[in-house]
């Protein structure tokens, strides 16, 4: 049963405040463009929303073995959204390392959350399974999240149905903290569960990963993408023999970034197979990701050069979510009592 909302919020007449998060991480690639970068930018063309895009790199840490990575790669990510045409025009990119009031909210959460909660957590179990090291931040995971979400007055937040439970958790958490203070103090997210399908990698078996090796890169330089392009694994159809495009993993790289034209021609010479082999929709590849890419590594170059300029870029953003955090802390303070002296 859906609580009653804060009658004070911080959201702007008539857009929906829309948070999405990503951590940083090396190399990214068509799956990230695929998955999580071309959604956020079409979001932030949208009027009728108003769009937070967290750089999550305190959520990069969980992981004691590779806990200097996201420090590492916190410019190339804000540089790849930037480069791709993240409209800042009344939307947000933040990092939430710049945002202390968001652990201070995820302490007040872990306060009214149950330890048996969190051992609950999917991703907890799965991480545990896979043999990653159960560290405090890795258990209080769930909590950050909502922390995240809650200290933006977030009102959807977009997520694939593997993290669904993290929304629910938020949700629970939000609960369970205007309960023990008799209020409604806290806005309560909705997800948006994602239908977007897992993008094949170039071994044409496994989801594009970097941990797999199977990836293609967005601006790595024109040489090393036509190397990995040339990698992706086809069948032993020949040059006249039609093909099927849905079991072939170039044509669903493609569909992944590429223009409608690009995609149906390929779709087409490939059903038809006369003349045109696996060689020369590689080469249509290629040109379809120089053409949406490659036009925009000059750029990612600038802004992942240039950290004052981006910087000074993303500014504006960080006032406006600091000024959002700071009044959903106040209220958070305000029913619990405390700094009244």
């Amino acid at each position: 049963m859906t609580q009653a909302q804060p009658t004070h919020t911080t959201h702007t007449a008539g857009r929906v405040r829309v948070l999405t998060g990503a951590k940083p991480t090396a190399d990214l690639h068509v799956g990230n463009y695929f998955g999580a970068i071309k959604p956020a930018v079409e979001a932030s063309l949208d009027p009728a929303k108003e769009m937070i895009l967290m750089c999550a790199d305190w959520h990069g840490l969980t992981d004691r073995a590779k806990i200097l990575e996201p420090g590492k790669h916190t410019a190339g990510l804000l540089a790849s959204y930037l480069a791709m045409g993240f409209s800042l025009e009344k939307n947000m990119i933040i990092l939430q390392s710049e945002i202390p009031e968001i652990p201070e909210i995820a302490w007040y959460l872990s306060c009214v959350s149950a330890i048996g909660l969190l051992e609950r957590a999917h991703a907890y179990k799965d991480a545990l399974q896979s043999g990653k090291e159960p560290t405090a931040g890795l258990f209080n995971y769930p909590i950050l999240m909502a922390a995240d979400i809650v200290t933006f007055d977030a009102q959807i937040v977009p997520v694939g149905k593997d993290q669904l439970q993290h929304l629910e958790y938020a949700s629970d958490m939000v609960k369970l903290f205007n309960n023990a203070v008799g209020r409604p103090v806290l806005f309560e997210p909705k997800a948006l569960v994602q239908e977007t399908q897992l993008l094949i990698g170039i071994d044409g078996e496994r989801k594009m990963s970097k941990s797999y090796g199977n990836h293609i890169p967005l601006f790595a330089a024109k040489k090393d993408i036509e190397k990995r392009i040339k990698e992706v694994k086809t069948d032993s159809k020949g040059l006249d023999d039609p093909k099927d495009p849905e079991t072939c993993a170039v044509w669903q790289i493609l569909k992944s970034f590429g223009s409608k034209d690009a995609i149906d021609y390929m779709e087409d010479r490939l059903r038809k197979g006369t003349g045109y082999g696996y060689g020369h929709a590689k080469k249509d590849l290629m040109d379809e990701h120089e053409r949406v890419f490659g036009s925009k590594r000059e750029l990612y170059e600038h802004y992942l050069n240039s950290p004052r300029e981006m910087a000074q870029l993303l500014a504006p953003s960080n006032s406006q979510a600091r000024h959002i955090a700071a009044t959903v802390r106040q209220r958070v303070r305000d029913a619990l009592g405390l700094g009244i002296l």
